[in-house]
C-alpha cells in the first residue's frame, strides 16, 4: 500500500490530499494544525498514521496532537525511539485503549549502522511496545541499502525477534533514505513491508529519496512490472483481529476463575477494553505483553464488593453482566448493583433482559422501562426459569455463565432460541473454564431445523478454573478481507489475500463466507499456520488464501439466516459477480423494511421439512434425517457432515427459488399473504457515470448496481 506523507500548512490542502489517497501519514509537527483540525482530518481518513516529532515541536504539543488523533480513530500512531519514557508511556497507553497500532520508529540521517546494531534497534523498538517497527537509515552506497534490507530476511526467519512467538512479532517497515537507497522504498513492498512512504508531489517531500505518489503508482502498475516474480508482493497477508464475541466471554470467565488465565491473540477494541475495565473494577489484576492478556481472576466469591458496573456501549457485555449483577448483589447481602453505560447503549431497549431477570425472581428497576441504567437487587431465587430467546441469545448466554455459581441446580428453558451458533460459543467458553451443564433441544415436527426450545440443566456450586485460551480471529472482519482479495484478484489488481491464524472449527456463523466465495468461483486454499503463532495455546490454526487470478466471479445464492452480519459485504461481492445473485434470511428489522416470515414449513420434491428458516434437512422414506443428494464440500475436500448439538444445517444448501413456503399448520383451510424479503443483486450492462467505488482500499469499477425486491406471495395455510 502507498502511504502519502502530508506536511501541508493549511487544513484545506491537507484535506484535499487525504480525500484522494488510501493511506496517509499526517506530520502534525510540520503541518502545525489545531487539535480540532487534526481530529477532523482523521475522521476523513481513519487509515492514517499520526506523527508529531518532538525534535520539531514540544512534548506537550506532540502529546496533545497525537491524543486527539488517537481518540478520533487513527489507525496508527508513530513515536520516535528516543522519545522520553513518560511521553511514550502516555501515548502507548492511550493507543492500547482505543485500538490504535503503535509504531516505534528509528531514523539515522547520517548513515547506516551495522547489522547487529540494526537488530538491536529493532528489538528495542519491540520492548517499547511497538506493533510495527520502523527503521529508516541513510544509504551512501548499495551496501548500506542492502544491509537495511537484510532485516526482512531476519524477520522472515524469525531471527529478528528471537524468542517471540509469531503472533507477538511486530510488523516491519525498513528502507533507506537518499538517492542510493531510493530503490529500497519500492523493494520493501516485495520483501514484506505493509506500506511504503511517498510524497504528495515533487515539492512536498518529507525526506530525501522519496518517490512522488504518481511515480510510485506508475512503478507498481502491471504495465511496468508484468513479471510474476516481482508481482508476488501484491498478495496481501492479513492478521485478522480477534473476535470480540469470543474475547468478551473469555475475559468474563477469566475473572470468575481464581488464578491466572492467559488470553492469546488479544487485540483491543472498545468492546473488549470495556470488558477488561469491568473486571479490573471487580478487583482483577490485568497485564499485557503485546498480544497476550494475563488476567488474575478473583473468583466468584469475591465479587461482592462491586456495586457499580459500567459497560460502555456494548450490548453483549451488558446482557452478559445483568444476571451476574444479581449474583453479586446476593453475595453482598442484597445490596443494589447498578449497571450503566454511555452513548448508543442508553438508547437501546433491553426489555428482554429485564423480563428475564424478573422471571428468575430478581428485582430489577430502570430509569425508564427497558433502558439503562438498571438497579438490580437480590439474587436469582427460582430454580426453574423460562423465557423467550427470540430477541436475543445474549441474555441466555448471561444466564448460562451465572447459573453454575448458584448453590442449587437450575433448569433454564429457552423458547424460540435465536443465534444458536453464539449459544454454542458460550458453551465452548464454559467448557474451557471447567464449567459443565446439560442441554436438550426440542423440535416441532421433524427434527433437524431450528429447535423450538432448548432446556439447560445447570448443576450448582461449580467453580470456574483458570485457562489458557487462544482468542480466535473474527470471521465477520475476515469476510471483508476475503471478499476484497477475491474481487481485486478477479480484476487483475492483486494476486489475492492470505488470512493468517484462522480457525476452521470456529462456531462463528460468518465462516460461511468461504463457502460462498467457492460458489462464486474463487479459489480458497488452506495451509497449517506456523505453530509458533499459537504457542502453547489450544486449537489448530490455518492460513487461508483467497484468489480468483483474473477469473470473473459468478452469481451466488445464499441464506443468511444465521449470518446476517455478512449481508453488507455480500452486497459488495454480488456487485462484482456476473449474473443475478439472490439472498434471503436477513431480518429486515436489521437492514430496513418489514420483518421477514418466520416459523415456516418448507417442501420440495424429496420431502417436507419443518423448522424456522431452515430449509435444508428433509426426512427420507423411513423418517430419518438426511441431506438429499449432496456432500458438504469445504476447503477443498469432501468431509462428513457432523450434526452440531442444535442440529444446524450445513452451509450452502438453501435453494429458495425451487421451494415453496407453507405455514406450519398446512392442511387447514384458509389462505394467508406472506411477505418475505427477497434480495436480488442485478448487474447492469453498462457502466454508470461517476467515480469508481472502493472496497477495503481496493478500487473497483462501478459496473454494477444492487436492487432490493420485496415479493408478496399468496400461500395456502391458516391465518395466525
Amino acid at each position: 500500500m502507498i502511504c502519502v506523507s502530508v506536511q501541508e500548512k493549511s487544513f484545506g490542502d491537507c484535506r484535499a490530499i487525504l480525500e484522494s489517497c488510501e493511506m496517509a501519514e499526517l506530520r502534525a509537527d510540520l503541518c502545525r494544525l489545531s487539535v480540532e483540525e487534526v481530529e477532523r482530518l482523521v475522521e476523513i481518513r481513519p487509515n492514517l498514521i499520526a506523527t508529531c516529532r518532538i525534535a520539531n515541536s514540544s512534548e506537550a504539543f506532540a502529546r496533545e496532537q497525537l491524543a486527539g488523533a488517537i481518540r478520533r480513530g487513527a489507525r496508527y500512531v508513530d513515536i520516535e525511539i528516543e522519545a522520553p519514557d513518560e511521553h511514550l508511556e502516555y501515548v502507548r497507553t492511550l493507543a492500547r485503549e482505543y485500538g490504535c497500532w503503535l509504531i516505534v520508529s528509528f531514523h539515522d540521517f547520517e548513515g547506516t549502522p551495522s547489522l547487529d546494531e540494526l537488530k538491536g534497534i529493532a528489538r528495542l523498538c519491540r520492548t517499547k511496545g511497538a506493533d510495527l517497527v520502523k527503521i529508516v537509515t541513510t544509504a551512501w552506497n548499495i551496501s548500506d541499502a542492502a544491509r537495511t534490507m537484510r532485516l526482512y530476511d531476519l524477520q522472515a526467519d524469525g531471527a529478528l525477534f528471537e524468542g517471540a512467538a509469531a503472533a507477538e512479532r511486530p510488523q516491519l517497515v525498513a528502507f533507506s533514505m537518499g538517492e542510493a537507497g531510493k530503490f529500497t522504498r519500492l523493494l520493501c513492498l516485495k520483501l514484506g513491508a505493509p506500506y511504503t512512504y511517498v510524497s504528495a508531489g515533487a515539492s512536498n517531500a518529507t525526506a530525501s529519496g522519496q518517490y512522488t505518489r504518481e511515480e510510485m503508482e506508475r512503478l507498481l502498475s502491471a504495465e511496468n512490472y508484468p513479471f510474476e516474480g516481482f508481482r508476488e508482493f501484491r498478495r496481501t497477508t492479513v492478521a485478522v483481529p480477534c473476535s470480540k464475541s469470543v474475547a468478551q466471554r473469555a475475559v468474563l470467565a477469566a475473572a470468575l476463575a481464581a488464578g491466572e488465565s492467559r488470553l492469546a491473540n488479544y487485540a483491543p477494541c472498545n468492546d473488549i477494553v470495556g470488558a477488561v475495565e469491568v473486571i479490573r473494577g471487580m478487583g482483577c489484576r490485568i497485564a499485557s505483553d503485546g498480544t497476550t492478556l494475563h488476567i488474575e481472576g478473583v473468583g466468584a466469591e469475591r465479587l461482592g464488593r462491586c456495586t457499580k458496573i459500567e459497560t460502555g456501549e456494548s450490548g453483549l457485555l451488558t446482557r452478559l453482566l445483568t444476571p451476574l449483577a444479581s449474583h453479586i448483589s446476593a453475595l453482598n447481602g442484597g445490596a443494589p448493583v447498578e449497571i450503566s453505560g454511555h452513548g448508543s447503549i442508553l438508547k437501546r431497549n433491553l426489555h428482554e433482559a429485564v423480563a428475564a431477570l424478573r422471571e428468575a425472581g430478581v428485582h430489577c428497576s430502570a430509569r425508564e422501562e427497558g433502558y439503562l441504567p438498571f438497579r438490580i437487587e437480590g439474587g436469582i431465587t427460582r430454580r426453574e426459569i423460562s423465557f423467550s430467546g427470540r430477541e436475543s441469545s445474549q441474555t441466555v448466554s448471561g444466564f448460562l455463565m451465572t447459573l453454575p455459581l448458584l448453590q442449587d441446580a437450575t433448569v433454564l428453558t429457552v423458547t424460540e432460541p435465536s443465534s444458536i451458533p453464539y449459544l454454542e460459543l458460550t458453551l465452548r467458553t464454559l467448557t474451557r473454564f471447567g464449567v459443565r451443564l446439560n442441554r436438550e433441544a426440542f423440535y416441532d415436527g421433524v427434527c433437524g431445523g431450528t429447535p423450538s426450545k432448548i432446556v439447560f440443566s445447570v448443576p450448582g456450586r461449580q467453580e470456574y478454573r483458570p485457562s489458557d485460551v487462544f482468542l480466535e480471529a473474527d470471521w465477520s472482519s475476515a469476510a471483508y478481507f476475503a471478499v476484497a482479495g477475491a474481487v481485486a484478484s478477479s480484476l487483475g489488481r492483486t494476486e489475492g489475500i492470505t488470512l493468517r491464524n484462522m480457525r476452521l472449527d470456529s462456531l462463528q456463523a460468518d465462516e460461511k463466507i468461504l463457502d460462498i466465495l467457492r460458489s462464486c468461483g474463487a479459489d480458497v486454499s488452506v495451509a497449517p499456520a506456523d505453530a509458533s503463532a499459537r504457542g502453547d495455546m489450544p486449537g489448530d490454526l490455518q492460513n487461508i488464501s483467497v484468489t480468483a487470478t483474473g477469473r470473473r466471479l459468478k452469481a451466488f445464492e445464499v441464506d443468511a439466516t444465521h449470518c446476517p452480519d455478512l449481508f453488507p459485504i455480500l452486497a459488495v461481492l454480488a456487485a462484482h459477480c456476473d449474473g443475478t445473485s439472490h439472498g434471503c434470511g436477513v431480518r429486515a428489522s436489521r437492514w430496513g423494511g418489514a420483518e421477514p416470515y418466520r416459523g415456516c414449513r418448507t417442501s420440495d420434491a424429496e420431502g417436507e421439512q419443518s423448522g424456522r428458516n431452515d430449509l435444508c434437512r428433509v426426512p427420507d422414506a423411513g423418517g430419518a434425517d438426511r441431506h438429499p443428494g449432496r456432500r458438504d464440500v469445504r476447503y477443498g475436500r469432501a468431509v462428513a457432515w457432523r450434526r452440531c448439538p442444535f442440529a444446524q444445517r450445513p452451509p450452502d444448501c438453501h435453494e429458495p427459488d425451487r421451494r415453496r413456503v407453507v405455514h406450519a399448520g398446512a392442511g387447514a383451510a384458509g389462505r394467508r399473504e406472506v411477505h418475505r424479503q427477497v434480495v436480488s443483486f442485478v448487474p447492469r450492462s453498462a457502466r454508470p457515470a461517476g467515480v469508481a467505488g472502493r472496497a477495503d482500499g481496493i478500487s473497483v469499477p462501478a459496473e454494477r448496481t444492487l436492487s432490493v425486491r420485496r415479493s408478496a406471495e399468496t400461500m395456502n395455510g391458516p391465518d395466525d
